[in-house]
């Protein structure tokens, strides 16, 4: 009887580990291209939950001259991913009433996602058909620093003449954008006040992370000012698929109040992009959108051990 019940809990444990799992490999970012005809748009999939065989999340779709973003609800059976967009969250097209939600037929093999796509509106009788290409973004597990760390420049310790590079340590050859010297406060230009939009606040156990700024999708010349607690850390920079790189370190402050201040709206409004905060142990992301009369915003908080 004992060796029953230990069976019946072992193989119930198995279970839950093994739909912890399939949950956890369903939740992540997919980009890639949806065809319709002769044109081609970038498109996004982002699936932020899971429950049981329901998955929850974001599109994005973007085009020369054309921007929308979406919310989804879908049904994953096997390899097979049914998803309908449900509502219209923001676009830049004027006729907003008649932007055609989608309905996705997709297959997933391995880090691909293929299949088509047709509309899902019900009042709107013919918005076409296409297909979708994804491919999942992996995170790269973040490294511990190397022991010869180079000079961390924060807000809490003023200019010098020299830029300081950071470097992968994993991908020493490949060169990111370099770190700007912080703008003393007293020397900034003159900045409008913007509503702050405050999307999340993320905690570390570590007295360190990495911040990465990429754009979002198509590259369409989006141009922000990161201000951190106030300090510009990058002025008027462009946003591509290389990130802007700026390391953080607990000092003075441990609670850092980090702002993407849009300079213009791109080709393809609003300005959009995507951070990533990274530290020894984990990777956090968040999609942030700004314009100009709101910036985007989230607060780190990390671990002081001074």
């Amino acid at each position: 009887m004992r060796t029953s019940i230990r069976f019946l809990f072992h193989f119930f444990l198995l279970q839950c580990l093994s739909t912890t799992a399939i949950s956890q490999s369903m939740v992540g970012t997919w980009t890639g291209t949806a065809k319709q005809d002769a044109t081609t748009y970038s498109y996004v999939v982002k699936i932020n939950s899971v429950t049981r065989d329901s998955i929850f999340g974001t599109t994005t779709s973007k085009s020369k001259e054309f921007y929308s973003e979406t919310k989804f609800k879908g049904i994953v059976k096997g390899n097979n991913y049914l998803i309908n967009e449900t509502e219209l969250v923001k676009t830049n097209y004027k006729g907003a009433g008649s932007v055609c939600l989608m309905k996705l037929n997709l297959k997933r093999n391995n880090d691909k996602l293929q299949g088509s796509f047709t509309s899902s509106n019900k009042d709107i009788k013919d918005c076409g058909s296409g297909t979708i290409s994804l491919s999942l973004v992996k995170e790269k597990k973040a490294t511990q620093l190397p022991k010869e760390q180079p000079r961390v420049v924060t807000p809490e310790q003023p200019t010098t003449k020299k830029e300081i590079e950071v470097i992968k340590p994993a991908e020493k050859k490949n060169i990111e954008q370099s770190i700007a010297v912080p703008i003393e406060t007293s020397k900034q230009r003159k900045m409008e006040k913007r509503e702050i939009d405050l999307l999340n606040t993320f905690r570390f156990n570590e007295d360190s992370v990495m911040i990465k700024i990429y754009d979002n999708g198509v590259i369409d010349g989006d141009m922000i000012s990161l201000i951190i607690n106030g300090v510009i850390v990058f002025d008027k920079v462009k946003l591509t698929a290389s990130p802007l790189t700026y390391a953080l370190k607990s000092n003075s402050t441990s609670q850092f109040q980090i702002e993407c201040y849009a300079d213009n709206l791109g080709e393809i409004p609003p300005n959009t992009g995507l951070i990533t905060i990274s530290s020894a142990s984990k990777t956090s992301e968040v999609l942030f959108s700004s314009d100009l009369k709101k910036s985007a915003a989230i607060k780190v908080v990390l671990k002081n051990f001074h």
